[in-house]
């Protein structure tokens, strides 16, 4: 007697080879957004310089109060000084990514869908929401940590990333890599949720014309979502990453101290903020290179 074929086995198959090359093809995607991110890398580590200056004392009588002193400080440690903290950066980079761009469509259909035309209130919202929901969800499953340990690194540790992990844990235990957390969500939920929901509701908003545009015309409307939802978020970032660089102090602590040290609440707020303009081009490329994924893997 013949071998009878498993047919059922096919599909499965199928369905996993599709996977494995969809998987493939995002990350060849993401490629580069992630190429960006590395050579933006300095500007993100004079950008957490500029923004904790005010309570970290590991570099007690530097000035960081403009882009040219931090620059001239990092040149003084080395070429390779600048991508200090890189590692947690390149560890969290793509899996951050995947979580946060899959996770954003399949949050979206779990929201109350809302007619736009009718229920256009509720239909923004829901869209921000869920936006807002897959930013924090991301930190608390994957990002926060490394990003701990990345600002550790950057600002105040010279030694590896186990290092900064070891020094990281021996300070608070594993609650040390969530410190500023709490204060931090309400900064995730702001920009990912302007950023991501933005995104969409963009896109709603041109219909078929989106598709027609240009990719650089597509990436700048990406990138000024995504700056409208840093500009929101910015103090709240500000706040939590120089409560990390200080142990025992409590959120108004911190903000006291640093309104104190910077000269006033904005001061305080936005330290960095003009790196952090500088390296967010990131931000829309890595919007445009997922629905340029989505395109392709639909065709």
């Amino acid at each position: 007697m013949g071998t009878k074929l498993d047919v059922t086995a096919v599909p499965a198959e199928m369905a996993a080879v599709k996977y494995a090359k969809a998987v493939g093809h995002f990350a060849a995607i993401q490629s580069v957004p992630f190429a960006f991110k590395l050579a933006a890398y300095p500007i993100e580590r004079i950008r957490l310089l500029m923004q904790t200056q005010h309570t970290n004392t590991t570099f007690e009588g530097k000035s960081f109060k403009s882009l040219g002193n931090t620059i001239s400080h990092m040149r003084g440690e080395g070429y390779l000084a600048a991508w200090r903290g890189v590692t947690p950066t390149i560890v969290r980079w793509i899996p951050s990514q995947y979580i946060i761009l899959f996770l954003k469509d399949h949050l979206n259909g779990h929201f109350p869908v809302y007619d736009k035309k009718t229920d256009y209130g509720k239909y923004f919202f829901g869209k921000v929401g869920s936006g807002a929901a897959t930013g924090i969800i991301n930190a608390l499953i994957w990002a926060y940590p490394l990003d701990v340990m990345r600002q550790q690194l950057a600002t105040k540790d010279k030694g590896t990333w186990r290092k900064a992990a070891r020094d990281v844990y021996a300070q608070g235990g594993l609650r040390g890599f969530y410190r500023g957390f709490m204060l931090d969500a309400p900064g995730l939920a702001i920009f990912r949720g302007v950023q991501l929901g933005g995104w969409d509701l963009t896109k709603d908003y041109y219909g078929e014309e989106w598709g027609k545009m240009s990719r650089l015309s597509r990436f700048a409307h990406g990138q000024a979502i995504s700056l409208m939802g840093s500009v929101f978020s910015y103090p709240w970032d500000t706040v939590r990453r120089n409560l990390m660089t200080v142990t025992g102090s409590t959120y108004v602590e911190v903000y006291k101290a640093g309104v104190s040290t910077a000269g006033g609440v904005r001061n305080f707020f936005y330290a960095g903020f003009s790196a952090r303009v500088m390296s967010s081009f990131v931000n829309g490329a890595l919007l445009e290179a997922f629905d340029e994924w989505k395109r392709t893997r639909d065709q």
